[in-house]
């Protein structure tokens, strides 16, 4: 079939990315209608100058209607992240050339606005337009996608949708990239954790459990950095952990190393309803290398994966992670299968083969529309 990409999304986002890829892995044609609009600024679209933020969307829009048009037709039109507001345009667009449309929000504006990075209020107009936005973008898809059957659930409640419609194509990882690295010997008892230091992800939790690990002569190497940089600097400087090392960010091709080399990685920890709500891509990745993982214990990660398969810890709690990093730690035998167990789970459901089929059927549901129309 031939998919058709249209919108503001960013052609570099991992997510993005992988659905392109998964698709061509399945034999699809992928063409696309793209405009840059938010670039690396796409988290903090309610903090831009509105008149600057008006101004960049009356120059993208009209020359995305100018390629959507010129394009050759799609059997199915995907609209990807960044894209609730394209919704609002390629919905309308899409069904004047008699094409479904199958959109991958990713997450939810109004939840990362409002609850996740507290940028603005709910009672806010940025608080009230975000979750318009989000309800409009996701009633005009003929079909959605989600990371997460928590996503899916949280998407069809926000829209007041029906569940059926929204299908789920886990994150995954990028099995040319994470994979088992050949000959690496994990450093003894160093626990690793990756990332881009987002509220949803726990930071406060890890170092102070890190600290708490200190007599046990337990490393804790951070790799990454982000949002909550100065949070963490400060949490340094309160705790003074002595077994805490901050590597700063590394290029992506160095993480299956880190990975490879860790006794034991961390997941995420943060007690935002989004935490609970999605499986984030380290643990992908740390199970993809072959290393076994602790993470917060949510119902998106019960819903992928068992407690032989991956450790789980209380989010929001230090001791709670401190206890299960020091039992998996001391118990080698038990952390060493379960991270066999993870990684078989991983290849069998989330890793490029088994997910590209899963997208392949969910493109094929979104074009059966076509012929309803």
């Amino acid at each position: 079939m031939r998919i058709l990409f249209a919108g503001t999304y960013d052609p570099n986002f991992a997510r993005n990315r992988r659905l392109h890829a998964l698709l061509e892995r399945q034999g699809h044609e992928v063409a696309t209608a793209q405009v840059d609009l938010w670039g690396g600024d796409r988290y903090e679209i309610p903090n831009q100058r509105k008149l600057t933020t008006l101004g960049k969307a009356i120059a993208a829009y009209p020359k995305l209607l100018w390629r959507f048009f010129r394009v050759k037709r799609g059997d199915v039109v995907m609209v990807l992240y960044p894209g609730w507001f394209d919704m609002l345009v390629v919905g309308v667009l899409a069904r004047l050339r008699r094409m479904p449309v199958l959109f991958d929000p990713f997450i939810s504006l109004y939840d990362t606005v409002v609850a996740d990075r507290k940028l603005a209020s709910k009672r806010s107009i940025i608080g009230r337009v975000s979750k318009l936005v989000d309800q409009m973008s996701l009633r005009f898809a003929h079909r959605l996608l989600a990371d997460t059957p928590a996503h899916a659930d949280y998407y069809a409640e926000l829209a007041r949708i029906p569940r059926e419609r929204i299908g789920v194509v886990w994150l995954g990882a990028q099995d040319d990239v994470f994979h088992p690295v050949a000959g690496a010997v994990p450093v003894p008892k160093r626990v690793l954790f990756h990332g881009t230091f987002i509220a949803l992800q726990g930071i406060p939790t890890i170092l102070e459990a890190a600290k708490l690990l200190e007599p046990d002569g337990i490393p804790v190497r951070i790799v990454g950095a982000g949002q909550e940089q100065a949070t963490v600097d400060e949490l340094i400087a309160k705790l003074q952990p002595a077994n805490v090392e901050l590597v700063g960010r590394l290029p992506l091709e160095e993480i299956p190393k880190e990975i490879a080399s860790a006794t034991l990685c961390l997941g995420i920890f943060g007690t935002t309803d989004k935490a609970h709500r999605v499986v984030p891509n380290k643990l992908f990745e740390c199970l993809a290398v072959g290393r076994p993982v602790v993470t917060g214990d949510t119902p998106a990660i019960r819903s992928a994966f068992s407690e032989n398969e991956v450790g789980m810890a209380e989010t929001g709690n230090p001791e709670s992670l401190a206890a299960e990093v020091r039992r998996l730690i001391g118990d080698d035998e038990t952390r060493e299968k379960m991270a066999l167990a993870g990684h078989l789970h991983y290849l069998d459901a989330f890793a490029d083969e088994p997910l590209s089929r899963t997208l392949d059927a969910e493109v094929r549901l979104a074009a059966s529309r076509r012929a309803a129309q």
